[in-house]
């Protein structure tokens, strides 16, 4: 969610692109032994009217998604050129996109509500939904709108504000959303457009409750799965954590818990194919946290306003992280990971 305030004087003439990808292979033993050093991030792609980038999902082509908070659109965006891009979906009724996956290939789904945005960052209760975006055979889905397939799938009345979004069992159809507000996790079957909160637990609500509370009431935000568990943010307490898929079956002691504070709010995070995490904290950039729970994270990129990421799916950006950044303006950046031995290219949802 957009967090902050950023003023950017990005000169596109100024951007560059480094493409040199090398081959590599890597091992989480590999990248305790060091620190990676910070990396540039490049924007490439800036949204006008004030709109405020919320999530991000590459499409199989290595074309970029990007929901927006601001107003209940949908973009799709070229990471292999400057400013190319553009509207594929505005969604009626709502004010605010927030999370977005990939159940299919080019079968997505996003959550979508009503939002006030800065500074009190609420949500409205009843007004939470999930929608089926269908992409398939549709390659420039912003030159050919009228074929974009939108469905709803289920509302979810007692969600306060849907913000994380993952897939919890692709052939199933089952998908998984956190209420950043009451901290609680709703599974969602979109095989049977079905959605029943599963699991409540104190590590996932905020420090506040009132209205003007801003950013401490916001809870649980960034939402993955990855092997059997379901890792999250919390931005109010500016924690990483797990929890395991045992626990939404009712299982007691079933291991969640905190993995780190911060210190600094944290907001969406992605993995790589080796369980390496990349923690968006708006306030600083992005965090890698490597695998190897021996070794210390470190501050991979600094970029104000970082607060979703992917690695690139094209093929020759598997090593390119992108990152939606909110502020004054909001946008698109690149960092380019080469040869710094992370293996990249996680090409299931999470």
């Amino acid at each position: 969610m957009r967090i902050g305030h950023f003023n950017s004087g990005w000169a596109f003439a100024a951007l560059a692109f480094c493409f040199s990808l090398l081959p590599h292979t890597c091992t989480a033993s590999d990248l305790a032994q060091r620190t990676p050093p910070q990396i540039p991030a490049t924007p490439f792609y800036l949204f006008a009217n004030g709109n405020q980038a919320e999530n991000i999902r590459p499409r199989s082509s290595g074309q970029l998604l990007v929901t927006i908070n601001s107003a209940a659109e949908l973009y799709q965006i070229n990471p292999f050129a400057n400013q190319s891009g553009g509207l594929v979906h505005r969604f009626d009724g709502y004010t605010s996109l927030f999370g977005i996956v990939e159940l299919q290939p080019d079968l997505f789904y996003v959550t979508a509500g009503n939002y006030t945005g800065a500074p009190d960052y609420w949500g409205f209760a009843g007004t939470f939904s999930v929608f089926q975006v269908d992409l398939r055979g549709i390659r420039d889905p912003t030159t050919a709108q009228s074929a974009v397939q939108v469905s709803k799938v289920v509302d979810i009345p007692d969600a306060g504000l849907l913000d994380g979004f993952t897939v919890v069992n692709a052939k199933a159809g089952l998908l998984a959303s956190g209420d950043a507000e009451s901290g609680t996790i709703f599974l969602i079957n979109v095989k049977k457009s079905t959605a029943t909160a599963v699991y409540q637990d104190p590590i996932l609500v905020g420090t506040a409750t009132d209205r003007q509370s801003g950013l401490s009431h916001i809870g649980t935000n960034g939402l993955k799965m990855h092997g059997t568990d379901l890792y999250f943010t919390n931005t109010a307490k500016n924690t990483y954590g797990k929890i395991p898929l045992g626990c939404m079956s009712g299982k007691r002691n079933c291991g969640a818990g905190v993995i780190a504070n911060y210190g600094t709010i944290t907001d969406d995070f992605s993995f790589d194919n080796n369980g390496n995490a990349f923690i968006s904290v708006p306030f600083q950039g992005i965090i890698f946290r490597p695998a190897d729970s021996s070794a210390q994270s470190s501050l991979l990129t600094a970029l104000f306003g970082a607060n979703s990421n992917a690695f690139g799916r094209a093929g020759n950006d598997s090593c390119v992280l992108y990152s939606t950044f909110v502020g004054g303006t909001s946008g698109v950046a690149r960092i380019d990971t080469t040869g710094q031995g992370f293996c990249c290219n996680l090409d299931d949802d999470e």
